[in-house]
């Protein structure tokens, strides 16, 4: 009887030990996503703020950080850029870049520009049109809805992840709130290593 509590401590412990050191190396911290469409609809070519057309092709070769906001908005937007520009300054990687797309069909492009380049000089802003920017909010599982106006000024309740974007122009993951700056520097430097 003993000697078959002893085997099965021993078996116990053999487990516990492949178990902790069967963990992932590369364990990230976002949620994965296994899309195989592109992140845009395959013809379209979106005016950036960096060029004149933005596409998937734009995506390629890079990892992206993409963030759906407006410009009018009154906190969340402007501390996730503020925090996404500490993290690109912590990183300094040519192969990462943001993307920040209005959820606001009346963001102009220059404001977008201006809005996106008081935080880094490097980040892309899009404007989209109407039907493409909701085909999109739709396609990636964003919610936006305008729920109340100031004048010429729009409110948006919208979604507070960050997405991914992979090399090949996929989504393939996100981060929800609470984010955490440290996680994403993590997995951005481990993805661009």
């Amino acid at each position: 009887m003993n000697k078959s509590y002893i085997l099965y401590g021993i078996a116990f412990l053999l487990l516990m030990v492949v178990f902790v050191n069967d963990e992932p190396k590369n364990k990230v911290n976002y949620t994965k996503l296994y899309s195989e469409n592109m992140f845009l609809d395959e013809n379209v070519q979106i005016r950036s703020t960096k060029n004149q057309k933005f596409s998937n092709q734009s995506l390629k070769d890079k990892i992206t950080i993409v963030f759906f906001g407006y410009t009018s908005c009154p906190d969340f937007c402007p501390d996730t850029l503020a925090r996404a520009n500490k993290i690109f300054a912590k990183l300094q990687d040519k192969d990462i870049q943001l993307l920040f797309i209005s959820i606001d069909p009346k963001d102009e492009l220059s404001k977008i520009k201006q809005y996106v380049e008081y935080f880094n000089n490097d980040f892309i802003g899009l404007s989209i049109n109407d039907t493409n920017v909701k085909k999109l909010v739709e396609k990636s599982g964003v919610y936006a809805k305008k729920v109340s106006s100031t004048g010429s000024i729009d409110f948006y309740d919208h979604t507070g992840a960050i997405f991914l974007i992979n090399k090949e122009s996929k989504l393939m993951g996100l981060y929800t709130p609470p984010i955490k700056d440290e996680l994403i520097i993590s997995d951005l430097s481990r993805m661009t290593n």
